[in-house]
C-alpha cells in the first residue's frame, strides 16, 4: 500500500497514512493530501528527434514494402516464412538471409 502525507485542515498537522485512508479523510473534509504523482514537478522538455535508421535499413528498401510485397520477395528468394507472419518478421528473415 502506498503511503502519503495527509495535512489536516485544523492545525496543519501532517500525518503519514495509506492512500485509502487519505481518500476517506479528504471526503470527510478533514484536510488534503498529495501523492508523488500529484506533487508539482519541474517541466522538462526534450526536442523530438527521429531515430536514425541504420545503413542497412536505408539501403535495402524493405521499409517501403507492405506485407504482401515482402512475402512475395521472400518466396522469390526461397526464404521460408509463415504465411501469416507480419511485415516485421518477414523483414527480419530477409535481412538475416542476406
Amino acid at each position: 500500500m502506498e503511503k502519503v502525507e495527509f495535512t489536516f485542515r485544523r492545525g496543519g498537522r501532517m500525518k503519514v497514512v495509506t492512500t485509502n485512508q487519505a481518500i476517506v479523510l479528504k471526503r470527510a473534509g478533514l484536510g488534503t493530501y498529495e501523492t508523488r504523482d500529484m506533487a508539482r514537478q519541474p517541466l522538462v522538455t526534450k526536442p523530438l528527434q527521429a531515430e536514425p535508421m541504420s545503413a542497412l535499413e536505408q539501403s535495402d528498401g524493405l521499409e517501403a514494402m507492405d506485407r504482401e510485397q515482402l512475402h512475395a520477395l521472400a518466396k522469390e528468394r526461397g526464404i521460408k516464412v509463415h504465411h501469416m507472419a507480419g511485415a516485421d518478421r518477414v523483414r527480419a528473415a530477409l535481412r538475416e538471409a542476406e
